[in-house]
């Protein structure tokens, strides 16, 4: 992937959102247009490994805030929001999080960053969300991105869409595996849409044609929108 995009500019954005609920999606892409651009986005350059799985090299459980099937079917953007602010410390838990969101949000498509900043206001005194790393990256180098916050031991969200559709979906990224001679990934993630606490995997490939990063496996037909990391306690 380096080669693809070494000559792609990434963007960071300060942050996000909105939902999709099953295979007709939850509406509402229009979360997105209020993402204000904060100039370009840097990241490390992390050389890839072949395996790397997060909650084993920083010994941390992996975090996975799931729907209850109650009245919460176009909020997996709050339980992405729930998972990132579990994993770096900034809340006890991440189901306990997510009912903080459904009780506050109503039950329709919106905004990881206005879940992250009512948190911050509510719940952590003398921090808000502006004052932590809230980054987004849009590009080709969207990947670049990801595998350096994975390794900086940073909560990862990844924004999925499928096309033609104004609507998308959250998961949380906590590995991948480099697929080294077919310049591939496969992306270890929670989903909120399981039901289930597990880790689940898809594999990501570059399409030249439609110059994105397209999913097959779990969530085939579907591509890559944004990413988005938010820093430790």
């Amino acid at each position: 992937m380096k080669k693809l995009s070494a000559i792609l500019i990434c963007v960071m954005l300060i942050i996000v959102g909105c939902k999709t609920g099953g295979s007709s999606g939850g509406g509402g892409g229009g979360a997105d247009l209020s993402i204000p651009e904060a100039g370009p986005e840097d990241y490390t350059d992390e050389d890839y490994e072949a395996l790397f799985k997060m909650w084993e090299a920083f010994d941390t459980g992996y975090t996975d805030a799931d729907k209850t099937g109650s009245d919460d079917s176009n909020m997996c953007w709050a339980a992405a929001a729930a998972n990132l602010l579990t994993w770096g410390g900034w809340a006890a838990d991440e189901d306990d999080a997510f009912n903080t969101f459904n009780t506050h949000f109503a039950n329709q498509p919106g905004d990881v960053y206005n879940a992250l900043r009512y948190y911050f206001d509510n719940f952590v005194p003398n921090v808000s969300a502006d004052m932590v790393t809230v980054r987004e990256a849009r590009s080709h180098m969207l990947l670049d991105f990801a595998v350096s916050a994975l390794h900086a031991g940073r909560g990862v969200t990844l924004k999925i869409k499928y096309p033609g559709r104004s609507i998308g979906h959250f998961v949380t990224v906590f590995g991948y595996m480099y697929l080294a001679a077919q310049d591939s990934f496969v992306l270890m993630f929670t989903d909120s849409d399981d039901y289930l606490n597990q880790m689940r995997n898809f594999k990501v490939v570059w399409n030249d044609s439609t110059d994105r990063w397209e999913i097959e496996g779990v969530y085939s037909g579907w591509y890559l929108e944004y990413v988005i990391s938010l820093d430790s306690a």
